[in-house]
This record gives structure tokens, C-alpha cells and sequence, in this order.
């Protein structure tokens, strides 16, 4: 069984049939070992037994989708000897769903990306205190306040021009 949460991001499920030979489309084969339609076909990969030889799995999903693997979880897709679909999370479509595989699937391991969370160095310079020099520095002027000070301007001009007109004109 595959439980997939909502909005799955960055795991990758690998599966492994060890059922008897398909023949047939890529579609066709990887519906009859997942068990189910409705996946996005681009993110699910189909590696036949008879390729499973030529680039060792786990070598291939560290290059391939650049994924850290323990010497443990190497060991263990090594030892897979079967058909094997890979499936990204995407193929999902972001849905929860809960997927009931075949009896002769079953699911080797989901292999997840770890996030490379860093740590915000402190700032030591004058600046991050809020002051510069000594002195505090001023907040900037907010587009409300300059649009006011323009609209005042303007005003202050039209009336200024205004009473011109009427001095003139006595």
C-alpha cells in the first residue's frame, strides 16, 4: 500500500514487481503493476529486470534524480531483482490518496530530498543596529504621506494661482 499525503513534494516511491513478464506500452504495464490509473505518466520512470544490470539502481537514482542515499538503503536496491517503477511525487498531482498495490508489488523504500536549511549569520555591522554614524536612521516615507505632500503642493500652487487672477483682474 501507498499512502500518498496532499501536496507530496520531492519523495520518490520505488516499487517493485516481481510478477509474471509484461508485454506492451510503458502505460500499459506501469497501470497493471501500480494498480491504478490516473497518475501523470512524465514523472513515472519503468525500468525493466533485463536493464536493471547495466547501471546499478542505486547509482542511478543518485545521479539520476539526485538523491543522498544511506550505504543501508543502497544495499537494499541492490538486492531488487525485479521490474522497477520509479514514481516521483508530482505523478500524484499533488491529491492525497491511498494506493492499494497488486499482490505482487510491493513497495521497496520512498526516498525523500532533505531540505539544506542554513543558519542566518548574526549581524555584527553598525547598520543592523538601526543606526549609522551615530545617528538614528529615519524610516522611509510611505507612498500614502508622499502622495499626500504632493496633493498639498498642488493645492497650495492652485491657490496661490487663483488669487493672483483675482488681484490681477480688479
Amino acid at each position: 500500500m501507498l499512502d500518498i499525503p496532499a501536496n507530496d513534494h520531492g519523495a520518490l516511491y520505488v516499487v517493485e514487481y516481481s510478477g509474471p513478464p509484461l508485454d506492451g506500452p510503458k502505460e500499459q504495464m506501469i497501470r497493471k503493476i501500480i494498480g491504478q490509473d490516473g497518475l501523470n505518466l512524465d514523472y513515472v520512470d519503468l525500468i525493466p529486470a533485463s536493464q536493471t544490470g547495466d547501471v546499478a539502481l542505486p547509482d542511478l537514482i543518485r545521479q539520476g534524480y539526485d538523491l543522498p542515499l544511506t550505504p543501508a538503503q543502497a544495499t537494499t536496491l541492490r538486492r531488487v531483482s525485479g521490474m522497477v517503477v520509479l514514481i516521483m511525487s508530482r505523478a500524484f498531482g499533488g491529491k492525497a490518496q491511498t494506493i492499494f498495490l497488486p499482490d505482487d508489488t510491493r513497495t521497496v523504500m520512498v526516498l525523500r530530498e532533505t531540505p539544506q536549511l542554513g543558519t542566518v549569520e548574526k549581524l555584527t555591522s553598525e547598520g543592523a543596529v538601526g543606526e549609522l554614524n551615530g545617528r538614528q536612521a529615519k524610516p522611509r516615507k510611505s507612498d500614502a504621506r508622499m502622495s499626500g505632500m504632493v496633493a498639498t503642493a498642488a493645492l497650495l500652487v492652485m491657490f496661490a494661482l487663483v488669487g493672483l487672477m483675482i488681484w490681477v483682474g480688479r
